[in-house]
């Protein structure tokens, strides 16, 4: 099962690499560095007394008061219960001292047994092999040092910018009355990211739990998106935590021991990174790479125990981790209702519904020269205009320690409380400068992500939002006016001396189009099959030809054929045969678009012109890029494929095709290079290779300086930036000849139907 999943998501290793560099939302915000933001932050701020509070922050204080007045009433935990939180403790603080014992047994063994010999062998004065075993034992010592690296570090002091006083007295207010409200002690500070979840966590190291201090994570896109009432019944929910101290102890340190084992388990840590970078290197020498290979594997097994362990204590504990969280929506749903409870999940789901969206729109800015200058306002926009379904995600468990929402509703609504605050007004009031808040935190995010001078070239959400409102349209008007041939194969829109349609005026074109549409659509059916057998073959090939197991890469898909290059060569031979009709159907596509400028005024044509010209000389560089994207597959398999181990095989073949790689990917820029195709980014006028200089960074002048993984991430997102100004090409010519064909009443023909 492992082996297919790998399969199957490998092509989608390095999408997450640009996603991440315009989108400020990550999966891991390692690299933002919110202490010294929040440092900045705290020095700019005035003593609490010395804050003017504005009328709003006044009347939501007394407001606050208000409601919160009496204390919240809660069960104890029973006997029974007892039994089982002490029980879940012991499990989460067994596991790990399980790893400890059994690594300190094993080569604490192993040690003694070198010992032992090696003072046998002094005492007995042979030097030379007392020098042996003592270099054995100390060679066990590092080892044991190895081991025992992951227990120590992995804990972060800050996961979002400190929120000061002044930012949101009214939030500070709310948190506090809310706390005493629910009999809680109030946390120790707020920290404000740009997640979709609102979280508390130990202050400083898990003792922290221990000591009553904790602090909340809050996610902006939630607190300007969520009304009162679905806000606070978000942090009644995390605060409900602390209202048993023993309940609180055994459900962080469930939480905590479950992340330090899924994260050294998934191998989501730097060493194993920079470990994976340094073995990519070229020119290696033996000794260099013996180590490293050592080193790889120690961290693979310490994978695979951490894997096993993990599983280990989910099973163990996360039934008891479910009902706790059953327990701390109870007291939420006291304090909002169950329909305000109910209304706030379906609100979280909507909003990251709309962060996927809004994430989506800055990837595609991003590729236009333009980024978002709120992205916590811009996801709360979002989530307004609209709504998502989130039926099918009812089902689903956000985590293994967290009921699925289905449940977590029917429980709710069976409370059937009504709840003591009834606020619809927006969770954003809280804030005094919400939009200053949600743009400092964007630049924080693009400056995280290395976007330099991110600030020259920010716009509102709004105008992205309505610049791909329009781009969507003209994908629409494109599709029609190309009849669905703005997919991945490039056009061969250029001029021919040997084409029998020269005479061929609009009208002829479309009707002509029109009667041999359904050949046609037959045609692409056989070539789009034909080239992803040939682009499975191709795979297929290259990882014999390095001598990988081909199973391990493609899973079940990877039928292996004794005669592959033979089939290969047959299924090309194909498609150029079946490539041939459809490109001289390209052509009168090219004749119906000729005869439009011809007979265009000026104004219309130099509209056209620059994306006439970029669609003519960037359909004779076709075949080095579908070249480029076949070469591209078995490295991209590659280089997902180390993860899971690497050999001096795997490592020999990814350097093959990174070098097979690097010449395509030169020869089309010279290609490019030689021909003056422009485009446009943040509103100035680059040529192509700039743009892509620009938006990937300069490409090395050797390919020993670039990594295989380098190689791998810069060629999918160079096809990917050419992918998305071909479509924008065809979509500005699309436009402007549709516009022209109505106005000169040209018999409009919708190819599509």
């Amino acid at each position: 099962m492992g082996v297919c999943m790998f399969a199957k998501f490998a092509a989608k290793r390095h999408l997450t690499g640009p996603l991440r560099a315009v989108s400020p939302v990550a999966d891991n915000d390692n690299e933002i560095d919110w202490e010294s933001a929040s440092k900045a932050a705290s020095s700019l701020t005035a003593n609490k007394e010395d804050v003017l509070l504005s009328d709003n922050s006044l009347k939501l204080n007394a407001y606050f008061q208000k409601v919160f007045k009496e204390k919240a009433t809660f069960k104890k935990a029973g006997v029974k219960e007892s039994i089982e939180l002490v029980y879940v403790e012991a499990v989460s603080l067994l596991i790990p001292m399980l790893y400890i014992g059994s690594i300190l047994a094993v080569l604490s063994g192993l040690i003694w047994l070198f010992v032992e010999p090696m003072l046998e062998s002094f005492n007995q004065g042979h030097i030379l092999l007392g020098t042996a075993w003592t270099c054995l034992a100390l060679v066990s010592f590092a080892v044991l040092f190895l081991f025992m690296r992951p227990l120590f570090g992995g804990f972060r002091s800050y996961h979002g910018r400190i929120l000061q006083y002044e930012d949101a007295p009214a939030l500070m207010e709310m948190v506090e009355k809310l706390s005493e409200h629910l009999g809680v002690v109030p946390p120790k500070r707020i920290e404000i990211n740009n997640e979709t979840t609102i979280r508390v966590d130990a202050y400083a190291g898990i003792n922290s739990i221990y000591r009553d201090e904790y602090k909340i994570i809050l996610g902006a896109p939630l607190l300007m998106s969520l009304t009162l009432t679905q806000l606070v019944g978000l942090l009644a929910h995390e605060l409900a935590h602390f209202q048993n101290k023993q309940q609180k102890i055994a459900f962080y340190l469930m939480h905590h021991v479950s992340e330090w084992l899924y994260f050294r388990a998934t191998g989501q840590d730097k060493r194993h990174e920079l470990l994976l970078k340094r073995m990519q290197k070229q020119k290696l020498s033996l000794n260099e790479f013996v180590e490293l290979w050592v080193w790889q594997r120690i961290h693979l097994i310490q994978q695979n125990i951490f894997a096993g362990l993990f599983s280990m204590h989910r099973s163990l504990t996360a039934w008891k981790c479910r009902q706790i969280e059953l327990e701390a929506d109870k007291q939420a749903v006291k304090v909002v209702g169950s329909q305000g409870f109910s209304s706030m999940i379906e609100k979280v789901r909507n909003v990251q519904g709309a962060q996927s969206k809004v994430s989506a729109q800055n990837h595609w800015a991003w590729k236009e020269g333009f980024l978002l200058d709120d992205y916590a306002m811009a996801v709360a926009m979002e989530a307004k205009n609209s709504g998502v379904d989130i039926e099918h995600l009812l089902e689903k468990e956000v985590t293994r320690f967290c009921p699925s929402d289905k449940v977590r509703l029917e429980h709710a609504l069976a409370l059937n409380s009504k709840g003591a605050l009834p606020a619809r007004a927006s969770a954003s009031l809280l804030l005094e400068q919400a939009k200053e808040i949600s743009c400092e935190l964007t630049l924080l995010d693009y400056e995280s992500s290395g976007i330099k001078d991110s600030h020259l070239v920010v716009v509102p959400s709004e105008k992205i939002r309505q610049l791909k409102i329009r781009q969507d349209k003209l994908e629409v008007i494109t599709k029609r006016y190309f009849d669905g041939r703005a997919g991945v194969r490039i056009l061969k829109f250029e001029p021919s001396s040997e084409r029998d349609i020269t005479q061929f005026d609009i009208q002829t074109s479309i009707d002509f189009l029109r009667r041999n549409r359904v050949e046609d659509g037959r045609q692409q059916a056989i070539t789009k099959g034909l080239f992803e057998r040939i682009y499975k073959a191709y795979v297929i090939e290259r990882l014999l030809l390095a001598k990988l197991p081909v199973a391990m890469y493609l899973g079940e898909d990877g039928g292996i054929r004794k005669d592959s290059d033979k089939y290969l060569l047959k299924m090309r031979k194909q498609y150029q045969a079946a490539l041939l009709p459809i490109e001289a159907l390209d052509q009168v596509f090219y004749q119906r678009a000729h005869e439009a400028m011809n007979a265009m005024g000026s104004k219309n044509r130099s509209e056209v012109a620059t994306a006439f010209q970029n669609l003519e000389l960037y359909g004779q560089l076709r075949v080095r890029v579908v070249q480029l994207r076949e070469a591209f597959a078995p490295l991209n398999l590659i280089v997902n494929g180390l993860v899971h181990g690497v050999n001096a095989r795997a490592l020999q073949a990814g350097a093959s095709e990174k070098q097979n790689v690097w010449k395509l990917v030169e020869g089309l820029r010279e290609g490019m290079q030689e021909r003056p195709i422009y485009v446009g980014l943040s509103r100035k006028k680059l040529h192509l290779v700039a743009y892509l200089d620009v938006k990937l960074g300069m490409i090395p002048s050797d390919s020993a300086d670039m990594t295989i993984e380098d190689m791998a991430s810069y060629t999918d997102e160079l096809l990917q930036l050419l992918q998305f100004q071909y479509h924008k090409w065809q979509a500005q010519l699309a436009l402007v000849m549709t516009r022209f064909e109505q106005a000169n009443r040209v018999e409009p023909i919708n190819l599509l139907h």
